[in-house]
């Protein structure tokens, strides 16, 4: 049988134009399965980047947000570093999970900064960085920042290229007092710049025979490692030599652009010119490709024009220069540059790349993860109309299946429409998710089994999701010290989509031991005088229904990602350590925040806590909260204020409509800052609080003599006091 599955490798101009193409005219794709592997989540668009480092433009406006556009093209999007691929296995070696499979592929995984062998000792030693990738020499940019003073030792930008010199005049725009000198070989440098450069005050030197501060290394690029390796026909840059139809020639079905590759017969240096204009040949030959047909040539121009922005202090003016020939600087070209670049860079933020579905039932814009819960009162209207009414009144997150006199064993089970395109991560996820009931009582994850449906699509590529989505619940799994037992899988009969991994279901039924005598941490032991304390930011939900909509998101994704892969069974163990040192218990109550938001899952602790106290012939509850507490990932109060919410937003919000119309007195949740805030800072902070959670906060209610040991870890948002 065949595998068919077309990866494209990198986030470089070059393929997140080809993704926009796609977007933009369907029919030019590949009907095979098609997924992206990048080592970024962001590409920042290289033309701008001077802009950002002289302040003139934010990181944000930059930045292209490659996993939002796959996610539109219907492309699966792998945010990973590729360490090798192995042509004749058709293999990709991943840095921290399973390699990946494919039958087609795209390079184009840009390129990395030169490091001469004089300054290997000073990037060693963090005396120097390189100006590749960019995100992290914008963070090494930013550092310096604090040493803009005469007085400080001077900033050497190394380069006699383009980019070192268009590197340094944006430096000078961004620090009007540093000394800055430009190491570089003057005699390859156009006399008007050089001119130009003097009066920047930007001082040239030839040799590094003085005390410097920190260099930044802007010396030519080549490839990664791995492909320098690889006995691929290349030229002196260790760029990939391709025919005209865009293939290498040593393997079958390999593409090759932008600046990791080169036409054979048509040698060009690295551009970003280049790297566009050849997606329109790019797009046609894949698809003729995978349909057997002929391929197109390209022909790629001889001269690009390049425009060098030179960030004077008043009146913009950039150079233009085509071949050996330099004009300016004038403020023509620098509008015409402000034009390229920015019509450029708006294609990737129009509201025609959000796709919208006209279907009443599912759409693509509709959430995932734990956000495709049943509404809370439709889950207990059916459990009471079923006769289980104690499921509806008094939840736990797992239950007791065995007990001898030392142990017991818990069991749960939860899962969801896969949240992520990536089926090992979605995998990965869903298994931490699933493990999360678990800790919400207090155990230990032991075993698990999987129940999986597939996408009805080509057996070889269903067998790779499958292969994919087991060895990240296996993996997670034996992380925690539990063992996968089995499971089932069946496929699924609804309609498939691209990227058909979203088309993937998994639940898994979870088993946690409780030893030593511990007793399960229950929903309803809430005690007056507790506090409530959290282990986790919330707006999850936002962050994913912004990613939907096209909003750049640099700031929230790698802390939301980082969160949703990270176990917080450590968490249980420390409490039980510090449980060793007191010789008490610690938690009274406990809860995970998932589909229901904090206060779905709240109003569930304050009301079994109830239920227990009114039948112990105790006083009644009710919970103070802390408005201003509550901790969000970076951005999602931007995205409130944009009106971005979960799909599942409004069914948490009748819980607390249902909730806040009750006299205030007889309120079970209240808030200690309301009066203080106005409506609209009031409605954003409940907004956060409704918010359905994946891989969510963990939630404690305990005495409060314990804040202070749990502080570094957890933090407090509430007291409970009697109603």
């Amino acid at each position: 049988m065949t595998f068919n599955h077309l990866v494209l490798i990198g986030g470089g101009h070059s393929n997140v134009s080809l993704l926009k193409k796609w977007l933009m005219f369907p029919k030019l794709m590949p009907e095979i399965p098609v997924s992206i592997i990048s080592r970024d989540s962001h590409l920042v668009y290289s033309a701008l980047f001077p802009s950002v480092i002289s302040k003139s433009i934010t990181l944000e406006e930059s930045l292209i947000d490659i996993k939002s556009l796959a996610k539109n093209a219907k492309v699966s999007f792998i945010e990973e570093e590729v360490k090798d691929i192995d042509f004749n296995l058709k293999k990709i070696v991943l840095s921290n999970r399973p390699s990946v499979n494919y039958s087609k592929l795209v390079l184009n995984y840009g390129s990395q900064t030169i490091i001469p062998k004089e300054f290997e000792s000073q990037v060693k030693n963090r005396n120097a960085f390189s100006i590749k990738p960019f995100l992290s020499a914008y963070d090494s940019i930013l550092k310096e920042d604090i040493f803009d003073s005469v007085n400080e030792l001077p900033f050497v930008i190394v380069g006699s290229g383009l980019a070192a010199i268009e590197v340094s005049y944006a430096l000078r725009k961004r620090w009007g007092d540093r000394p800055l000198k430009l190491l570089c070989d003057s005699r390859k440098i156009n006399n008007k710049i050089l001119k130009s450069l003097r009066n920047s005050n930007i001082e040239l030197v030839e040799k590094l025979h003085f005390d410097y501060g920190k260099l930044l290394l802007c010396t030519g690029n080549t490839s990664p490692l791995w492909v320098q390796k690889k006995l691929l026909d290349s030229d002196s840059h260790s760029r990939i030599i391709t025919n005209q139809n865009l293939q290498i020639k040593s393997f079958s079905g390999i593409f090759a652009v932008g600046d990791c590759a080169v036409v054979g017969s048509a040698k060009r240096p690295a551009s970003g010119v280049f790297a566009v204009k050849v997606v329109n040949t790019l797009v046609q030959n894949l698809k003729k490709d995978v349909e057997g047909r002929s391929l197109k040539k390209w022909f790629p121009q001889k001269i690009g024009l390049q425009i060098l922005n030179i960030f004077p202090s008043h009146h913009p003016k950039a150079f233009a220069i085509y071949h050996n020939f330099v004009f300016g600087p004038s403020f023509i070209f620098w509008i015409l540059k402000q034009k390229i670049d920015i019509n450029f860079i708006k294609k990737f933020r129009s509201k025609r790349l959000i796709m919208k579905s006209s279907e009443k039932s599912i759409s693509i814009n509709d959430c995932r993860g734990c956000a495709a819960k049943i509404p809370q009162f439709v889950l207990n209207k059916s459990l009471i109309n079923s006769n289980l009414n104690s499921f509806a009144s008094s939840p736990e997150d797992s239950v007791e299946i065995y007990k001898n006199g030392q142990d017991i064993i818990l069991q749960s089970v939860d899962g969801f429409p896969a949240l992520v395109s990536d089926p090992w991560l979605n995998a990965k996820i869903t298994t931490l998710h699933a493990c999360s009931d678990l800790w919400a009582c207090g155990a230990k994850l032991s075993s698990a089994q999987a129940l999986i449906s597939l996408p009805k699509v080509e057996r070889e590529f269903q067998s790779y999701l499958f292969t994919q989505s087991l060895q990240g619940i296996k993996s997670t799994v034996e992380d925690h010290g539990g063992e996968l037992l089995g499971g089932h899988t069946f496929e699924a009969r609804s309609f498939v989509n691209k990227p058909y991994s979203l088309g993937i279901d998994i639940s898994l039924t979870v088993q946690g031991i409780l030893k030593n005598g511990a007793k399960p941490w229950l929903k309803s032991g809430m005690n007056i005088g507790d506090i409530l304390m959290m282990s986790r930011p919330l707006g999850v939900g936002i962050y994913f229904a912004g990613q939907m909509q096209n909003i750049n998101m640099l700031g929230s994704s790698s802390e939301v990602i980082n969160n949703l892969v990270k176990s917080q069974q450590y968490l249980i163990d420390e409490i039980y350590l510090f449980q060793n040192e007191f010789k008490e218990s610690l938690v009274n109550a406990a809860t995970d925040i998932t589909g229901y938001g904090f206060i779905g899952h709240l109003k569930e602790m304050v009301e079994s806590s109830n239920l227990y106290r009114q039948s112990n012939n105790l006083e009644p509850i009710k919970v103070l909260l802390d408005l201003f507490a509550f901790k969000a990932y970076p951005g999602v109060f931007d995205l409130i204020r944009k009106d971005v919410k979960s799909t599942f937003f409004e069914s948490n919000r009748e819980i607390f409509d249902k909730i806040y119309k009750v006299n205030n007195q007889k309120r079970i949740i209240n808030f200690l800052n309301e009066k203080s805030l106005d409506k609209k800072t009031f409605n954003e902070r409940i907004s956060l609080l409704l918010d359905p959670q994946t891989c969510g906060p963990l939630l404690i209610s305990c005495n409060r003599k314990y804040e202070n040991v749990l502080k570094d870890k957890w933090y407090k948002v509430g007291e409970v006091v009697k109603m």
